[in-house]
């Protein structure tokens, strides 16, 4: 049986709060996101894998990641990525398009996902 986690995001204006809990693990931590490339509210199923480009995640490998699937709308509707992840970062300027949190949280919320790369995130994207 797999066990399923929720991501929740809420964002007001440039900066967002990103709350995940399972467990013993709880996180409340300011996101941030390109303001020129936004993920659209919604609801969209998550993985927790690494990043195939990346190659500084905590321990050295390809940097960990929450990737929020395929053909993600952002900018109103107006295109589509799968290259969108929540993954490690300190301001905007990190993001790509992306959602960024501090590195400390990120690892807290991917080493609590199980098993990884399996459709087993729900992520909620809400603007106050």
């Amino acid at each position: 049986m797999t066990t399923n986690y929720t991501i929740n995001i809420s964002r007001s204006g440039n900066t967002g709060i990103l709350s995940f809990s399972h467990g013993s693990i709880n996180v409340s931590t300011i996101c941030w996101w390109d303001v020129n490339v936004k993920i659209d509210v919604g609801t969209y199923t998550g993985f927790a894998t690494r990043m195939a480009n990346k190659n500084d995640g905590f321990t050295g490998a390809k940097r960990e990641g929450i990737w929020l699937g395929i053909n993600v709308p952002f900018n109103n509707g107006t295109n589509t990525s799968n290259e969108f992840f929540i993954h490690k970062g300190t301001s905007p300027s990190w993001s790509d398009g992306c959602i960024v949190i501090f590195e400390s949280s990120l690892i807290k919320v991917w080493s609590s996902i199980s098993p990884k790369d399996t459709a087993n995130v729900t992520i909620n994207i809400t603007d106050d």
